[in-house]
């Protein structure tokens, strides 16, 4: 049994590769053979203990659990095989931010066009680069624009894009200038209100918001939901326990079933569509999985 650190998991886990995972994951919770059930919490006043799990029809199995005190993050995914062997632990914050960075990658590789080219991040913090490395295993941009309220940050965030990922990436003040005739939009902030108008989105735009989701206090404005043609989940069963998503009145369609073909995806280059990632549960496990079979393999 192992136990593996962020370390190892940044070293190990190509976008590629996660992308690919998640992309079966999805595909699989929508036919039914990964079984991902929503979170759930226990709340003892001080914080609470957040679980998710799931397992897959191959046998592997397992479950993430995290807190919500603030300011810390840590995050521990278990994995057993198909013999009821506990495989390894990973413990840390690297798996959870790149599990939905990944999902986000399969959902650009679902819904935007296929010659997309420039990409706009809204936001400059760990999800938001999670969100970046996953669309750039599945789009090629000819240019990255990152807007952010603080300067410092979204000039890091652009510069690290240069030389990371070998991206032609700027940083703007203006958010609405940075999404402006942009083809994907990654949104990945804590707001509780709008950064954007829903005006600011061109036509044939696709737009992943990782960020708050509740109807009067998410990042996006509930009418871009209106007019976009697609809106899709990792997970509706997760957005459904929401209570009050801002996409409220929208079939909500799942993103494992437009990659499998088995729903209606992008049908012409004009239309907006819009994925809500709300977590699907299992993919930890299953992304855990593959780090530990590399890391078998690396041995």
């Amino acid at each position: 049994m192992k136990v593996i650190s962020d370390a190892e998991v940044r070293a190990t886990l190509l976008a590629g590769a996660a992308v690919r995972v998640s992309r079966d994951a999805l595909v699989d919770a929508h036919r039914g053979t990964l079984k991902a059930p929503p979170r759930a919490g226990i709340d003892v006043g001080s914080t609470e203990l957040v679980f998710t799990a799931g397992g897959n029809s191959s046998g592997t199995v397992g479950f993430r659990c995290y807190g919500l005190w603030p300011g810390h993050a840590d995050q521990l995914v278990a994995v057993w095989d198909d013999k009821g062997s506990l495989r390894g632990v990973v413990v840390g914050t690297a798996l959870g931010a790149l599990r939905t960075g990944a999902l986000g990658g399969a959902a650009v590789d679902a819904l935007a066009k296929p010659d997309a080219s420039v990409c706009a991040v809204i936001g400059s913090g760990t999800q938001s680069w999670a969100q970046l490395w996953g669309a750039c295993a599945v789009r090629t941009f000819s240019e990255v624009r990152v807007s952010s309220p603080t300067p410092e940050n979204r000039a890091k965030f652009a510069a690290r894009a240069r030389d990371e990922l070998g991206l032609n990436a700027v940083d703007l003040a203006d958010s609405v200038e940075a999404v402006r005739d942009a083809d994907v939009v990654l949104v990945a902030t804590k707001s509780t209100k709008p950064v954007l108008p829903a005006t600011a989105f061109a036509p044939g735009c696709h737009v992943n918001t990782i960020g708050p989701k509740l109807r009067g206090a998410s990042e996006l404005p509930p009418e871009l939901a209106s007019v976009a043609a697609i809106v899709a989940s990792d997970s509706p069963a997760q957005a459904a326990a929401y209570g009050n998503p801002f996409f409220t009145g929208r079939k909500l369609a799942h993103l494992g079933g437009i990659i499998a073909g088995e729903l209606p995806g992008r049908i012409s280059e004009g239309q907006i569509t819009l994925y809500c990632s709300t977590g699907l549960a299992g993919a930890d496990v299953l992304l855990a999985d593959h780090v530990l079979s590399e890391l078998d393999l690396a041995a």
